[in-house]
């Protein structure tokens, strides 16, 4: 019998992810139903799955932590990633021509595989330790009901894994929407656009995919001004759309502006409320479960936006540099995207704003500098004030 994992009760993805690496099978949660998994990129163990489930040669698809991880795997071309940064995370798997090399027992012998980024923490948690890939058809034995919670698995499936992963009831209760990219194999499949077909019914209608197809993406916050901003976000390249999402949900703020920067993973944004205490509520949120985040990687208040010049920044530096009380410590950052400002130059300069310590180790302050092209974000605030995800994911690890 496998060993159960109670993911309320805390559980080590690591772990997990390195019985997977090790060739090893798992039932883990997603968004739509219980899945089994293994690694993709081993034949043995995708065999396994096959006999787990008394399959017949049919292709399985792939769960994948993020856009860039599905690239890897497969050309999405334009439709599949207009699909993916519409619907990812989501019930959506869109099988794609490969791009790596798969067993030919994962795909069916055929050129192409599904992928799908799910929407459940505990699921993408699992599939970053394991590589960023997983194995993931439903965990139940051919023909039978697919499990939608952990108690409903075939015993024929528990007889086969090391490790059931039990995260309750799954949302969605459903598998997921499938769409092709190019032909399908011969007389399977609906055409709904050019090169797009459907091959399985889902929780994602067609019509929300012929939309997404047109280009007529809902907007998540507000567009920008660009030069009015108080955040800076940063995610992955090409989850910039599914960031911005991510925040207006995780923040509870509906009105924040965003815009682009010209740089991939880059975001400028601008909240209602003070920047530094928006950043504070977000990290409070994330505090018990930062995997709720899965597309934020960073958060940073700005306090002053202005010109890019040394003689505005040192202006600026002055006027916030009076947070810092008598006896505090501070170090300068600068992060620089299309500037040709020197970074050990300008640090020199604003140093001599602040009559205070330098702590490059450990500083009370921060004084933070983000040069982006010709504008310059401006603030001087507690280590703390800056929402990095991945370092409060890797702290939340350590506690386990």
């Amino acid at each position: 019998m496998p060993r159960w994992v109670c993911a309320a009760e805390g559980f080590d993805p690591s772990e997990i992810g390195g019985t997977v690496r090790g060739g090893g099978i798992i039932v883990y949660p997603t968004d739509t139903v219980y899945g089994i998994g293994c690694d993709p990129r081993n034949a043995e163990a995708v065999r396994k799955v096959f006999a787990a489930k008394r399959r017949e040669k049919k292709p399985m698809p792939v769960l994948v932590d993020s856009l860039q991880s599905a690239e890897r795997l497969v050309d999405l071309g334009k439709a599949g990633r207009d699909l993916a940064e519409r619907f990812w995370p989501g019930a959506l798997t869109i099988v794609a021509p490969l791009r790596e090399r798969l067993p030919e027992e994962l795909t069916g012998g055929r050129q192409k595989v599904g992928v799908r980024v799910p929407d459940h923490p505990i699921a993408i948690a699992i599939i970053a330790a394991s590589g960023g890939a997983l194995v993931g058809t439903s965990a139940n034995v051919s023909g039978r009901r697919a499990a939608i919670a952990a108690g409903d698995l075939d015993p024929e499936i528990l007889n086969e894994v090391e490790i059931v992963v039990d995260a309750g009831k799954a949302p969605a209760g459903m598998a997921s929407t499938v769409v092709e990219i190019g032909d399908p194999i011969p007389e399977v499949g609906k055409k709904i656009a050019d090169g797009v077909w459907l091959i399985r019914e889902g929780p994602i209608d067609v019509e929300r995919i012929r939309e997404a197809l047109g280009g007529r993406l809902p907007q998540m916050g507000t567009p920008g001004r660009g030069e009015e901003f108080n955040i800076i976000v940063t995610t992955q390249r090409g989850n910039e759309r599914n960031c911005m999402r991510e925040l207006v949900t995780l923040s509870g703020e509906p009105s924040i502006r965003f815009s682009r920067t010209g740089f991939p993973g880059l975001l400028k944004g601008e909240v209602q409320s003070d920047p530094v205490e928006f950043c504070k509520a977000l990290a409070a949120k994330l505090a018990e479960d930062p995997w709720r985040a899965r597309f934020v990687q960073k958060v940073t208040p700005i306090q002053e936006v202005t010109r890019a010049e040394a003689e505005d920044i040192r202006a600026a530096v002055r006027r916030l540099a009076g947070s810092i009380p008598e006896g505090a410590t501070f170090r300068i950052t600068v992060n620089k995207r299309g500037s040709e400002i020197s970074s050990s130059g300008l640090i020199r300069e604003v140093a001599r704003e602040i009559e205070r310590k330098v702590d490059l180790e450990h500083p009370d302050w921060i004084v933070d500098i983000e040069l982006i092209r010709d504008v310059a974000g401006i603030s001087v605030i507690r280590p703390g004030d800056i929402v990095s995800v991945t370092k409060m994911q890797e702290e939340a690890l350590g506690k386990n």
